[in-house]
C-alpha cells in the first residue's frame, strides 16, 4: 500500500480495524512518521472543531502508531490536543482517555516533563486528562524513564497546591497514583485529602491505598507500561467488533400463563439519555461520569 492509500483507510471509522493499512504503516514507518505527526498537529491546533467529527479517526490510529514508534517529537502536540478545554477530549478520544493516554504519553515523552506537570495542574481540562497526565508519571517511573524520587517529589507538590483545592477526579487520580507507586511516604497527604473531602471514597478507598501502600509488590504496577504494539492496542476495541459476531442465542418461547393470570406487559419506553455530567440515575448522588457512565 502506498502512503496515501494507508492513510485513506486509517482516517474514517468504518466498523472494521484496518488491519492491512496498519501493518502497512509500521512497515513503513520511516514514510509515514511525517504524515502521522502532521494528522496529530492538525487536530491539537483545531480540537473542537475535530470532536465534532465522530467518524473521524486518524488521530487515534496517529496517536498508538506515534507511540510504539516511540517518536518523541508527537509529544507536544498530543499534549495540546488534550489541553482543550472541557469535555472535547473525551469527544475526541472516548475511553483512550482513561484507558490508554498514559502510556501513549509515556511511549513518546521527550525528557521534558514540564508541559505534562502544566496538563495535570490545568484546571479547565478535562479531569479524567488529568488523572490519566498523573499516572503518566506513574508509567515513567515504571520504565526508568523519571527517577522515582522526582515522582515522589511532584505528587507530594500537588498535594501542597500545584492542584487546586476542590474535589475532582484529578484528586481521586493523585491518591490511587500513590498506592500505586506506591509512596508510603506521602501517606499522611492522602489521608489530609480524604479529611478534606477532595478525594471521593466511592472511587478510590482511604482502606485500600493503605492496604497497597502496605504491598510493595501491588498488582497494579504491572499496568505502567509503554505502547509495544498498537494492533494489538486497538484491533480488540468493542467498535471494531461485527456486530453478528456473537449471534444471541435462538429460545425457545415461554408460554404464557394461564389466562385468568396473564397480565400484559407495559409497553418499552426509552428513557432520556443521560448527561455525562447529570445525576447518576441509580441513586448515588455522584455525575453520571463517575458512577455508572465511568466505563
Amino acid at each position: 500500500m502506498t502512503i496515501p492509500e494507508i492513510l485513506k483507510e486509517l482516517e474514517p471509522y468504518t466498523g472494521r480495524f484496518p488491519m492491512e493499512a496498519m501493518r502497512a504503516a509500521i512497515e513503513q514507518r520511516e514514510a509515514i512518521t511525517p504524515e502521522l505527526l502532521r494528522i496529530v498537529e492538525a487536530v491539537a491546533a483545531n480540537a473542537e472543531e475535530f470532536a465534532k467529527r465522530p467518524d473521524y479517526m486518524g488521530h487515534l490510529f496517529a496517536m498508538f502508531l506515534l507511540a510504539q514508534f516511540r517518536e518523541k517529537r508527537a509529544y507536544s502536540a498530543i499534549l495540546k490536543m488534550f489541553s482543550a478545554p472541557g469535555e472535547t477530549s473525551y469527544d475526541l478520544a472516548g475511553d483512550t482517555v482513561t484507558e490508554s493516554l498514559s502510556h501513549i504519553l509515556a511511549s513518546v515523552y521527550d525528557g521534558n516533563p514540564a508541559p505534562l506537570r502544566q496538563l495535570v495542574e490545568n484546571s479547565s481540562a478535562d479531569e479524567f486528562v488529568r488523572s490519566s497526565a498523573i499516572d503518566t508519571f506513574l508509567v515513567l517511573e515504571h520504565t526508568g524513564l523519571m527517577p522515582r524520587a522526582e515522582v515522589v517529589e511532584y505528587l507530594r507538590n500537588l498535594f501542597h497546591g500545584k492542584l487546586e483545592h476542590e474535589p475532582s477526579y484529578a484528586w481521586d487520580g493523585l491518591v490511587s497514583a500513590v498506592g500505586t507507586l506506591p509512596a508510603p511516604e506521602l501517606l499522611e497527604e492522602v489521608r489530609w485529602a480524604y479529611a478534606e473531602g477532595l478525594a471521593d471514597p466511592g472511587v478510590a478507598g482511604l482502606e485500600d491505598i493503605e492496604a497497597d501502600l502496605a504491598d510493595p509488590t501491588a498488582w497494579r504496577r504491572g499496568q505502567q507500561s509503554l505502547i509495544t504494539d498498537a494492533i494489538a492496542e486497538m484491533e480488540g476495541w468493542s467498535s471494531f467488533q461485527p456486530e453478528d459476531s456473537e449471534p444471541e442465542p435462538v429460545l425457545e418461547p415461554e408460554a404464557p400463563p394461564p389466562e385468568a393470570s396473564y397480565v400484559a406487559p407495559e409497553p418499552f419506553v426509552r428513557g432520556p439519555k443521560i448527561g455525562r455530567n447529570d445525576p447518576c440515575p441509580c441513586g448515588s448522588g455522584k455525575k453520571y461520569k463517575k458512577c455508572c457512565g465511568k466505563g
